[in-house]
């Protein structure tokens, strides 16, 4: 069956192929880390499950800064010119260099924070180990592997990275103190992995490795700056939460939110984030055909991205308790009010997703998505401040919400005083899903029974 009679049978093949593999990279990021967690969150508690979250999060704004929307951007870029290989060679210098720039950049920051920030001066060893991740965000090229769609690689890379993390954090933790090594464990697997990525790229598609001027470097780092500021003002009502959680409450608390917080982006990591990044290229390509013929994908898109997220969602909100007590234990208990909260968040961002990524971006309404973004952003600020201080972890999750329902509502307004309508009634007819819906159960079967 057919996603779409624009595509031909090859690129129909190889979307459900990346739309998989993007599926395994999300379960080895969320999923294959509990392994480890029923034991390790038994051991070391909320306060310091806390601290390791309050840490991560943190971290997490130099890893934007490094990225810097290249996982968007440099895809496109490459997906453009997978055939020409001095424009890809080009491309790849380029985006490396940019990111070693701005790593020096982060380098500088973090230590000015590491000896300001009071959470982290009172948590060195936890603020470094963390802050090394960042290092691998350099070397690991998963937007080249996104852009030539083999996103099998990058699926197999990051199995290997969870291995190696899971075979060290069981060997090290055996007691409360022992905390402080669960992000160094992270760091070695992920910048091992990195390397190991960066040179069989190079191998594997050519790449002569060449050191690129500095002004082409800082045109295109000025070129991408509204996808950077999108990308940061998004997380401005994510990871922050759990920043301002830290800076307003207990550390206990931040580990109360985060390991319900943890659990609802296991949703996003199985659906809503793979069909986000397999479908962005294809997408890309149905636009570049015409204007009709993307947003008819999107559209196409829209309900199943919706039944599998509520679904799913659904289930771990009927399930919640039982979840939260098996992965984190007792002490973790309070958690389950956020889970529940949180549960159908997945639904929204998946909505958000295809308004604002897949129909705005493709469209290069970038400005018009960053507004809406940036408004959401402070919005999200300013009722964590609001629900925070009143009801604490209970707070933030509430905020969370109520932005992200805030920015669907204007990313849906403002397409439809465009003209553009994304919800179309035809495609929800159980013939329509069916269509949509068959070649990603078939693959899944397939690979389940190989």
């Amino acid at each position: 069956m057919a996603v779409d009679a624009g595509l031909h049978q090859g690129s129909k093949k190889s979307l459900v192929k990346n739309v998989f593999s993007l599926g395994i990279v999300q379960v080895c990021n969320y999923v294959f880390p509990f392994i480890t967690v029923p034991i390790v969150s038994r051991i070391i508690g909320p306060d310091k499950f806390g601290v390791l979250s309050f840490a991560s999060s943190f971290v997490t704004y130099f890893t934007l800064l490094i990225n810097f929307g290249f996982d968007l951007s440099a895809t496109r870029a490459i997906a453009a010119n997978r055939n020409n290989k001095e424009e890809r060679n080009r491309i790849f210098n380029q985006v490396v260099l940019a990111k070693t720039l701005l790593f020096s950049i982060s380098l500088i920051l973090f230590l000015i924070a590491l000896f300001t920030v009071p959470q982290l001066r009172d948590e060195k060893e936890v603020a470094i180990f963390s802050f090394l991740l960042c290092f691998a965000w350099v070397i690991t090229p998963n937007w080249l592997y996104q852009g030539m769609q083999e996103l099998s690689r990058v699926a197999i890379f990051n199995l290997v990275t969870k291995v190696i993390f899971t075979v060290i954090i069981l060997a090290i933790i055996r007691e409360r103190n022992d905390y402080i090594w669960q992000p160094l464990a992270i760091s070695i697997a992920q910048i091992l992995v990195g390397v190991y990525s960066f040179v069989y790229a190079i191998r594997r598609y050519d790449i002569r490795l060449a050191l690129s001027r500095l002004q082409p470097v800082l045109q295109l780092l000025w070129s991408e700056r509204i996808i950077f500021f999108s990308m940061v003002v998004i997380n401005l009502y994510t990871t922050t939460n759990v920043v301002l959680l830290g800076f307003l409450q207990s550390e206990t608390q931040v580990g109360y939110y985060s390991a319900g917080y943890r659990l609802i982006l296991i949703i996003q990591s199985l659906i809503s984030i793979p069909l986000s990044q397999a479908m962005f290229p294809f997408i890309g390509s149905a636009f570049g055909q015409s204007r009709e013929k993307g947003l008819d994908m999107v559209r196409q898109m829209f309900p199943v991205v919706t039944i599998l997220t509520f679904s799913a969602a659904l289930v771990l909100w009927i399930f919640s308790p039982l979840v939260i007590l098996t992965i984190y234990g007792h002490k973790f208990e309070p958690s389950i009010m956020v889970f529940r909260i949180l549960a159908f968040v997945p639904v929204v961002v998946g909505w958000s997703n295809l308004f604002g990524i897949q129909t705005m971006i493709n469209l290069k309404m970038d400005k018009v998505f960053f507004r809406i973004t940036a408004v959401g952003a402070v919005t999200s600020i300013l009722l964590n401040f609001l629900f925070v201080s009143k009801f604490g972890f209970v707070g933030t999750a509430i905020s969370w919400v109520l932005t992200e329902i805030f920015i669907v509502t204007c990313m849906y307004v403002v397409l439809s005083r465009n003209g553009i309508n994304i919800i179309e009634k035809k495609y929800f007819s159980p013939s329509q899903l069916k269509k949509y819906l068959r070649p990603i159960i078939l693959s899944v079967k397939q690979k389940i029974n190989r």
